[in-house]
């Protein structure tokens, strides 16, 4: 039980922390290391400094994040302690509508903190 607890206050703090950084990219680039991956919308990037470049290409001036569930888990195998976190919730870009996604992380255990090894992100859009 405690694990699971600890887990859950683990995620809860980073997507806390991960969302209202998120348009302070020097400050979000510390949360990545050399051998990070991110899929964006089902587009994969590799390292920190090209996550850092498509995170600087994103197509928007402002956003805002609304998460609505923070599930956190232990990784268990894992070489060394990581954490996975899922979020659920909205965001709202410059003037567009408020869209769903859905972004999944995994934390690696580094020093005496985590950091992003890996990370998916995907908006909530039904197409028919």
């Amino acid at each position: 039980m405690a694990n699971t607890e600890r887990a859950n206050e683990i995620g809860l703090q980073f997507s806390k922390f991960y969302y209202e950084n998120f348009q302070n990219k020097s400050v979000i680039a510390t949360l990545y290391v050399d051998s990070s991956c991110l899929t964006f919308e089902g587009q994969t990037f590799v390292s920190r400094e090209k996550i850092m470049q498509k995170l600087k290409e994103l197509p928007f001036k402002t956003v805002t994040h609304v998460v609505s569930t923070c599930d956190s888990q232990y990784i268990f195998g894992a070489d060394g302690e990581a954490v996975l976190v899922t979020v659920n919730g909205q965001m709202k870009t410059d003037d567009d509508a408020p869209h769903g996604f859905n972004q999944t992380f995994v934390l690696s255990a580094v020093e005496s903190s985590y950091a992003i090894s890996n990370e998916i992100f995907r908006l909530s859009l039904h197409q028919a």
